[in-house]
């Protein structure tokens, strides 16, 4: 029989006789291998048979086996809904909880439908605590205070709160099984999330999550994936351990934990990021930031990238699910971080005010670390600067004019000669915008909105410009509006595509009177 170990309650109230601050001796008499949020499991207040029942559970553990685990018959609401189940043939999806409750032989699981969030819980009360003991590397064991849920993770019993097997407690079990979403995306970051907050345990978070397993992001390499699991376990933060997860080339089937990172108990609070000085460099082209090829199927594949600058180029540092915030926000990008620039990239749905998720390529989703209000004037004035240039290269180019005539004509013909120019760019990406939603999601989608875009950011015509805008006002302007405006929208769409030689005598707008209201009818 080993001897037997005394409390950590005991060894607080020693280390508090010489002056020490009973709570903080007692937490660090707990151990630095424990969560800060768990207590110690103090059994001198307790009756003489829940305080053998704790004597029994330590002298388990300090033996170094696995403490045993039997299961009690379940409430009868599981029973009801294993039954619904097996009669309409669906798999129950629900996570199975469990009630579990201290013996001196083990621990007696009652299986329960529902977890932490069941009626009759509050905040401050979570519901009965369940004495755990804890064996350290050197045989130390130390009892603490759990509360009484367990939910079934991958075949084993494990700890709601922690993470620990039920009967093995101490360590957190290793990530769930998950499948490379795309060749090439072999290494996995993947966090346990901590959902004690303020020195207490919490069950579930605002949403009636609790705590697990996450997912961060996807990399192509090992350092990359590295590089990011050591900046969520560098600072002070809810994630208690991160682990990289490499797959093998056979879609993921098989998988092996290369790295595991813990926090330290000393962890600096995790500073905020500044922006780095000097400008921050132009975007990437989207043909620069493509989007893997995911295997089959994948109903939710993680499109969002985290884009990083290296100095000389852009690159993809990770895919994720709309995590690219959180993982630049840890690995602390911009001035002093590992990179000082970097931005965020995901699906773009350009109907969705219509409720259409349908995909139609990428697009830039935000600037990191965020631009200040002085950095969003400039780029605001930059992209106008921009698109007028745009417009005088497109209007020289298809003129024949040099710049400065360019220019001289844009001058002369005022507003009224811009007008007739954004109405003739209006009919063709109406044509577009139709040709586009007639198609379903893929490529030949995307390349219309692409051309839809340099037709709206750069002047660029489609091919066949004419003949689909001629389309357009054919199918949509007779029906709708008078012939004498059908005719000067067809002249506005002629002008932009080719505009005219001399521009007075052919009687654009803007160069003589015009005939009211017709471009607002346009």
């Amino acid at each position: 029989m080993p001897k037997k170990q005394p409390t950590a309650a005991k060894r607080a109230r020693a280390a508090a006789r010489t002056g020490a601050k009973y709570t903080a001796a007692l937490r660090q008499a707990a151990g630095p291998h424990l969560p800060p949020h768990l207590e110690p499991f103090d059994d001198q207040a307790l009756p003489e048979g829940e305080r053998l029942v704790v004597d029994c559970l330590r002298a388990l553990a300090a033996e170094g086996r696995p403490l045993p685990v039997r299961m009690a018959e379940p409430d009868p609401e599981v029973v009801e809904a294993q039954a619904r189940a097996e009669e309409t043939g669906v798999r129950p999806q629900w996570r199975r909880w469990a009630s579990v409750q201290a013996a001196v032989d083990g621990y007696v699981l009652r299986e329960t439908q529902h977890g932490p969030n069941r009626s009759g819980y509050t905040q401050a009360s979570r519901g009965p605590r369940v004495p755990v003991p804890v064996r350290a590397a050197d045989g130390t064991v130390t009892v603490v205070a759990m509360p009484e849920w367990a939910w079934l993770h991958e075949g084993r019993w494990i700890w709601a709160h922690t993470g620990w097997p039920v009967e093995t407690p101490g360590q957190i079990v290793d990530p769930p099984q998950e499948f490379s979403p795309a060749p090439g995306l072999r290494w996995q970051v993947a966090v346990w999330l901590d959902l004690g907050h303020g020195g207490k345990v919490q069950g579930e978070d605002y949403g009636g999550s609790t705590s697990d397993w996450q997912t961060v992001g996807w990399c192509t390499s090992r350092d990359d994936a590295r590089l990011i699991a050591r900046a969520y376990t560098a600072h002070r933060d809810h994630y208690a351990r991160a682990d990289v997860i490499e797959h093998g080339t056979d879609n993921g089937v098989v998988s092996l934990t290369t790295d595991t990172y813990l926090p330290a108990p000393d962890a600096p609070e995790r500073p905020r990021p500044s922006t780095a000085p000097g400008p921050r460099p132009a975007s990437p082209d989207r043909a620069e930031v493509p989007e893997p090829a995911w295997y089959q199927p994948q109903d939710h594949p993680p499109n969002s990238s985290l884009v990083v600058w290296t100095g000389t180029g852009w690159r993809t540092l990770a895919w994720t699910d709309w995590q690219t915030g959180m993982i630049a926000q840890n690995l602390g990008i911009g001035a002093g971080g590992p990179y000082e620039w970097g931005e965020a990239w995901g699906p773009r749905h350009p109907d969705r005010d219509m409720h259409d998720w349908t995909q139609e390529g990428r697009e830039l989703h935000s600037w990191l670390p965020e631009p200040t209000h002085q950095e969003c004037t400039e780029l605001i004035h930059a992209a106008r600067r921009a698109r007028e240039d745009a417009l005088v290269v497109a209007l020289a180019d298809r003129g024949g004019l040099t710049r400065e005539q360019a220019l001289a004509r844009l001058t002369d013909g005022g507003e009224a000669y811009r007008e007739v120019l954004d109405v003739g760019q209006a009919v063709i990406s109406r044509a577009l915008h139709t040709a586009r939603r007639a198609l379903p999601e893929g490529e030949s989608r995307t390349a219309v909105r692409h051309a839809l875009d340099d037709l709206m950011a750069r002047h660029l015509l489609p091919a066949d410009a004419a003949r689909i805008a001629v389309a357009q006002l054919d199918t949509e302007v007779e029906a709708q509006r008078s012939p004498e405006v059908t005719a000067w929208c067809r002249k506005a769409v002629a002008e932009y595509i080719a505009p005219s030689p001399d521009p007075v005598a052919a009687n654009i707008d803007g160069f003589h009177p015009r005939t009211p209201d017709c471009a607002s009818a346009c």
